[in-house]
């Protein structure tokens, strides 16, 4: 495998409405992919046929016979059969800027064999309104910067919310199996996250200040739309795993994300009116954060009218800012 070389992998599960747009982001990068992989996660839209119809050479299609939740067999399927030294993922209904793999191929030239993976910023498109999303806040245009396992964690707890989405992710392939691959079979989302941080388990990152994707959150056939959130993290089983031979400050970092996972996925579950269930937070770490385990177990345990209550203040709340959005300016 050339030091520089990268593969596209793109698992495809009825996306037909995108699955163009997404190739054609990839056609169009001022600095080719090597490959690109297509794996159809037993599609049965024209999402397959729309990709058969593109004449490059690049192009592989793969088959599965049976679909798996979040892509996660997919991609592992894709990984293994690339023959590059470096995977990057597009899911099939997301976009890559013209200039992705140009930026791809500066942080490549930049990473040593102690490097495991890449990423970069991402714009979300909300369909009409666009925001930008950073990897690691605060890095200067064009900045790169090399994190550890504990940046990585301190970024993680800083924002709120994995530094790493998917399609602004490039991984060294042996740096992915090394890790073990995307958990598939074992969950039905939170996957991606869980690779990331395993990724970071066996090698350091490199992280940009460029934007270089566009995850949409109106397409067709989203897995945060059919799956639901009141269940207990996937990725604190893998955190958990990690504790006990994490040196103090990291198993500090690490008991915190615990509980911060927690509790997203209760807000989640909260947002759409439904009462958490213990198994939610169970192995939750109460010195950590006190107050936010006496929230969980009222979310758990109040009163139908209290939560209720909470609802209805919550669509007040929503109402009013809606309102202040659409006033004109003065």
């Amino acid at each position: 495998m050339a030091r520089e070389s990268i593969s596209v992998v793109v698992p495809l599960y009825n996306k037909g409405p995108h699955i163009g747009r997404a190739i054609n982001s990839i056609l169009a990068q001022t600095s080719a992919p090597d490959e690109i992989i297509v794996v159809n996660d037993a599609s049965t839209d024209d999402g397959v046929a729309q990709v058969s119809a593109v004449e490059d050479s690049r192009i592989r299609i793969l088959h599965r016979d049976e679909p798996g939740p979040g892509g996660y067999a997919a991609r592992n399927k894709g990984i293994e059969a690339a023959t590059s030294e470096w995977i990057a993922f597009l899911d099939a209904d997301d976009t890559w800027m013209p200039g992705a793999m140009a930026e791809v191929r500066r942080l490549i030239a930049a990473a040593d064999d102690g490097i495991s993976c890449i990423f970069t910023g991402y714009n979300r498109d909300y369909g009409g309104r666009v925001e930008t999303a950073r990897g690691i806040p605060g890095l200067r245009p064009g900045e790169m910067k090399r994190l550890t396992l504990s940046g990585y964690l301190d970024a993680w707890l800083l924002s709120g919310q994995s530094p790493m989405w998917t399609s602004a992710v490039v991984a060294r392939r042996r740096s992915l199996i090394g890790a073990g691959l995307f958990p598939a079979g074992k969950c039905n989302r939170g996957g991606d996250k869980d690779m990331w941080l395993r990724l970071l388990t066996v090698g350091d990152a490199i992280c940009s200040s460029a934007t270089t994707a566009t995850y949409y959150q109106n397409s067709v056939n989203m897995v945060t739309r059919t799956t639901n959130t009141n269940q207990r993290p996937f990725l604190c089983s893998t955190l958990e795993g990690l504790l006990p031979a994490s040196p103090p400050d990291i198993a500090h970092r690490i008991e915190r994300l615990i509980n911060w996972e927690m509790y997203c996925h209760a807000r989640d579950a909260w947002r759409t009116r439904n009462r958490i269930g213990a198994e939610l937070y169970k192995g939750f770490i109460v010195r950590q954060n006190p107050a936010t385990y006496v929230l969980l177990i009222c979310m758990a345990r109040a009163p139908e009218y209290i939560l209720n209550a909470s609802y209805s203040a919550r669509d007040r709340i929503k109402r009013r800012k809606l309102r202040v959005s659409h006033q004109p300016a003065l």
